[in-house]
């Protein structure tokens, strides 16, 4: 039975987090409204474009954005960008990307956070990936974290592979409530054009990593660090032949892709193929 969706802020009339927030944008025009207007709660909204081409930057404006321009070079240098440049009123930010919307629950979980002054760097946040309008909990390993709320003088970003990863000595946490991302808000086309480019990036990463000699260590993937041991799964997973063919199986029986119905299948059968594209470029390098 599939679960309701969750609450995604309007109007939001509860307590206000103490945060700036940082939206990244590439040609955003159909998403970016939505998100800004899920940012109600904070006084503080930053766009940050990589040149878009099409009404992003005009949309965020009249939503009433601060837009800043800087061509893209990379996510963990664009998101460093933002530390270094945009005048943020709060020590506290989170990175919001055009196609994700806050809940009204992580809004109020952040604000009591924040209350309290945390001494931690940054925080994980989950995220509930839709599809046709389902909620893809099993098949998407829900909860998958990233770092998305953070101290601006305690975070850094570095690249990996077609994303980024979080660099800082400080202590890091866990907050309970996720945002929700409409990772195919622009159709399956789009999805697959972006997720070619990041296969390429993926691939590159693996190929670097066998040069390097680097494996995952048997602590790493025994860790009761959750993050930790995906990561560590990950680069064993990338060594291992039927790699494609696995990650199906994994989806489908471990995951629980069925419990997700035909959504759930659909995000299946699209990782096969992404997982596919990563081996071959691989197997190319």
């Amino acid at each position: 039975m599939s679960k309701p969706l969750p609450e995604v802020v309007k109007g939001y009339s509860g307590p206000r987090p103490a945060a700036s927030v940082v939206i990244l944008t590439l040609n955003e025009e159909n998403n970016i409204r939505g998100a800004i207007e899920s940012c109600t709660w904070s006084d503080d909204v930053n766009v940050l474009d990589s040149g878009s081409s099409d009404r992003t930057v005009a949309i965020a404006r009249e939503a009433g954005a601060k837009v800043f321009i800087n061509p893209f070079k990379s996510f963990g240098a664009q998101r460093n960008w933002a530390i270094d440049h945009i005048p943020l009123k709060h020590e506290w930010v989170f990175h919001l990307d055009a196609d994700e919307r806050f809940t009204v629950e992580l809004v109020r979980e952040i604000a009591g956070l924040l209350a309290c002054a945390p001494a931690e760097a940054g925080f994980y946040v989950a995220n509930q990936m839709i599809l046709d309008g389902a909620w893809i909990r099993h098949a998407s390993g829900y909860p998958a974290y990233q770092m998305r709320l953070f101290h601006k003088s305690r975070m850094r970003f570095n690249d990996h592979g077609h994303g980024q990863r979080e660099e800082t000595g400080g202590r890091l946490g866990t907050l309970r409530q996720p945002y929700v991302h409409y990772n195919f808000s622009k159709g399956l086309d789009e999805w697959k054009a972006r997720h070619d480019r990041y296969s390429t990036l993926e691939a590159n990463e693996i190929i670097r990593a066998r040069q390097a000699g680097d494996a995952p260590s048997v602590m790493a993937l025994l860790t009761t660090d959750a993050i930790a041991r995906r990561r560590a799964l990950k680069s064993l997973a990338a060594r291992l032949p039927l790699r494609p063919q696995l990650r199906w199986l994994h989806t489908v029986l471990l995951k629980g892709a069925l419990l997700d119905g035909p959504a759930g299948m659909k995000y299946a059968g699209l990782l096969y193929w992404y997982e596919r594209e990563i081996a071959r470029k691989a197997a190319q390098g």
